[in-house]
């Protein structure tokens, strides 16, 4: 049995695999990655590979956009910590996330109070 060719492997075969779709927009300044799904051990990669790209596009604002996020465990939220680190004083980040999984996760360890959280990607946009 021949291994599969990663060259010939698509996004969403990829999404449907691992249980998480990573998009990332740009709106003028800002850059947006929107993530949808499962975020833990297995999918985090996905986000952490397109934030630190969009990190390294040096945008005035960073929005995550987890309001599609259907777990987050800890391995997401350990994500999110390092994304907020990774981008320095330079980079604002903000979080769209509405979604009462990952609200409710992010207060029990207490980063709801560590991260900007907006009910909406618009919100968060706009500030």
């Amino acid at each position: 049995m021949q291994a599969p060719d990663p060259a010939n492997r698509s996004d969403p075969a990829d999404d449907a695999v691992n249980g998480v779709a990573v998009a990332v927009e740009h709106h003028g300044e800002a850059v947006v990655v929107q993530v949808s799904g499962e975020l833990d051990l297995l999918t985090t990669p996905r986000l952490d590979n397109a934030a630190s790209a969009a990190l390294r596009e040096r945008p005035s604002l960073l929005v995550l956009d987890l309001t599609e996020v259907t777990f987050l465990g800890s391995a997401g939220m350990a994500s999110l910590v390092a994304v907020r680190q990774a981008a320095g004083d330079d980079v604002q980040i903000r979080l769209a996330a509405a979604n009462p999984v990952v609200v409710r996760a992010m207060e029990v360890v207490g980063l709801d109070e560590e991260f900007a959280l907006y009910a909406t990607c618009d919100e968060a946009l706009g500030g």
